[in-house]
């Protein structure tokens, strides 16, 4: 077993986590008979005390966020944000139907969501267009 995910089984151990991380690919949301929904995402996650550019890879997780806050969060984040989820992790397990081997990846419920901060592709978009002046008000009649 990895160092990564024996560290990861002791974390959820725990009731509730904080993560920061990249979303690896835009939100997607699922709509379910009854009205619920669930928004769809992945994170990639830094290990503690690396840096950009030195080989390092980021954990990826699933994040699932449930009912009007996945809309929300699918409605306002987009691949490259950098996002803080707080929730319960569990691991989801199946048999892939190809290999027929065992399979199985690390979920995160989130409870609440931030984005911390845009991507620098969203935040060098194109600049606002000025606002238009307002119509002169007609001259008042003597």
């Amino acid at each position: 077993m990895s160092d990564t995910l024996a560290i990861i089984k002791t974390i959820m151990r725990a009731s509730s986590h904080r993560f920061v991380g990249r979303i690896g690919r835009d939100p997607e949301v699922r709509y379910f008979e009854g009205g619920k929904s669930v928004a769809n995402a992945s994170i990639g996650i830094n290990i503690p005390g690396s840096k950009q550019g030195d080989g390092k890879q980021p954990d990826w997780f699933k994040v699932e966020i449930w009912g009007d806050d996945g809309q929300s969060f699918s409605d306002q984040c987009r691949k490259g944000d950098l996002v803080e989820v707080l929730g319960r992790v569990k691991t989801s397990r199946w048999t892939d139907r190809n290999t027929g081997e065992e399979r199985q990846q690390l979920v995160i419920t989130a409870d609440q969501w931030s984005l911390v901060r845009p991507s620098d592709q969203r935040q060098a978009g194109p600049a606002a267009a000025p606002a238009a002046a307002p119509a002169p008000a007609p001259a008042a009649a003597p």
